[in-house]
């Protein structure tokens, strides 16, 4: 299938390129509000620095980042240091087992206290703390993907209102200009009735008609100053900010060979890469339930002093100092029975993700698919919109003509304006739909 260049219409006497009319013409004029001119690109790159949520998904990031940080730092040595002192009451003694209570002053003294300085490094755990590590750096991955699809959640919802506000300009060019032949339509009617060559059925009916017109520009311009508060929301700015879009003449329609390279590929996907990613920090957190099931080996030192000297029997009023040096190996053999339900719990859930993942593969390549036949029908309906506009076209100027010479009704010549109006609009909207297929598919494929 050879490239599809924009074929949208206009009237103006002969069919127009309407989307590849010069850019100028979708500038409107000034206002008392801030004009911004803003083609699709600077929109969305707007949107995924500036956008509210598109900052919150970003904080988080940020958070899970330093925990990966704070995670590394497990692997360092462990310093403690602690202090302490105490005095004693004076002793009471019993002679027996409570007879002729007496009280002596604690021997050598009734003061006590320490000061000590201690270190501890794991030596192994199972691979417990590197799982741990691993563990954060997954949460920090998957807090990125996250971000990265909110923005590009953001960046589709802006190009959808992006696409809207250009529909709204060149829908506001077909009713002024049928504004414009209902007005000369009045006016015709006006001096046949004045003639007495039509009843006065035919004048009200051409008046209603006009006055419909006029309510259908006053709703497009309505309809375009909610769309463009809406994309103000969207990119965080003012919301009596006017943005004109500047790529109405610069939005080719892609070819086949574009739409089956995104078809062939749905590895970018967002929901794929999260589930990818929960399957790999839950496989971790497999390896970490099942490191309970090791023994622990950790070095440990340190140096203190004590007094009173309680290493001497009597103990001694002095004070000493003394230092360790050891390894120490622990197991807990109760984590033979205690632990095996975590690890069985834990591969359920890998054998759940990985089976998530192949449903979610199989709905997001239909998916693709679906929007890629419907891409091709959209733009099969603009070949055949087109031939229909030169039709409704030919029947209006016949309808005139034969209502001029009295040869026919005023209904017929309303419905020939009224069909030729539609066809006009079905075409504008058959041109953006395919746009809007097209972008909802470079988001599906993770490529927006």
């Amino acid at each position: 299938m050879k490239a599809c260049r924009p074929v949208l219409f206009l009237k103006t006497g002969f069919y127009a390129v309407l989307l590849g009319a010069s850019a100028g013409s979708a500038i409107a004029q000034p206002t008392d509000s801030t004009i911004v001119k803003l083609s699709l690109e600077e929109a969305m790159r707007r949107a995924r620095s500036a956008n509210t949520s598109v900052r919150a998904f970003k904080t988080e990031e940020d958070a899970s980042r330093l925990e990966l940080e704070d995670a590394k730092m497990g692997v360092l040595p462990r310093v403690h240091a602690n202090a302490i002192y105490q005095r004693y009451t004076k002793v009471t003694l019993y002679d027996g087992v409570v007879g002729n209570p007496h009280e002596i002053p604690k021997p050598p003294s009734a003061n006590a206290g320490a000061l000590a300085l201690g270190s501890s490094f794991n030596l192994y755990a199972g691979g417990r703390q590197k799982a741990l590590v691993t563990d954060s750096r997954r949460r920090h991955e998957l807090a990125g993907i996250n971000t990265k699809e909110q923005e590009a959640a953001i960046g589709l919802q802006v190009v959808l209102q992006y696409l809207e506000m250009v529909r709204y300009h060149y829908q506001e060019r077909l009713i002024r200009d049928q504004v414009n032949r209902a007005q000369t339509r009045y006016k015709n009617i006006s001096t046949f009735y004045a003639n007495g060559k039509v009843t006065k059925s035919d004048l009200l009916r051409a008046e209603v008609q006009l006055a419909n017109a006029q309510l259908s520009a006053t709703a497009n311009r309505n309809d375009n100053l909610i769309s463009n508060q809406r994309l103000n929301t969207l990119l965080n700015i003012d919301e009596n900010t006017r943005i004109v879009p500047v790529d109405t003449a610069s939005l080719p329609l892609k070819d086949s060979l574009t739409l089956d390279a995104l078809l062939h590929d749905q590895s970018g996907n967002y929901a794929l890469q999260k589930v990818q990613k929960q399957l790999e920090l839950q496989e971790n957190r497999t390896r970490l339930a099942r490191s309970f099931n090791h023994p622990t080996i950790s070095l440990f030192g340190g140096y203190g002093f004590n007094y009173p000297n309680n290493f001497m029997f009597p103990p001694v009023a002095q004070t000493i100092g003394v230092g360790t040096l050891g390894v120490k190996v622990s197991y807990d053999i109760s984590s033979l029975y205690q632990n095996k339900d975590r690890v069985k719990a834990a591969h359920l859930r890998e054998t759940a993700l990985m089976g998530q993942k192949r449903w979610l593969a199989d709905n997001v390549r239909q998916e693709a698919q679906a929007l890629v036949i419907k891409y091709h029908e959209a733009v099969h309906r603009l070949q055949v919109i087109r031939r229909s506009i030169e039709q409704a076209e030919t029947n209006l100027h016949i309808q005139t003509t034969k209502y001029a010479n009295q040869l026919s009704l005023l209904t017929d010549l309303l419905e020939a304006d009224n069909l030729y109006q539609e066809t006009r609009f079905n075409y504008l909207q058959a041109n953006i739909a395919a746009y809007s297929i097209y972008y909802r598919l470079l988001f599906i494929t993770g490529n927006l």
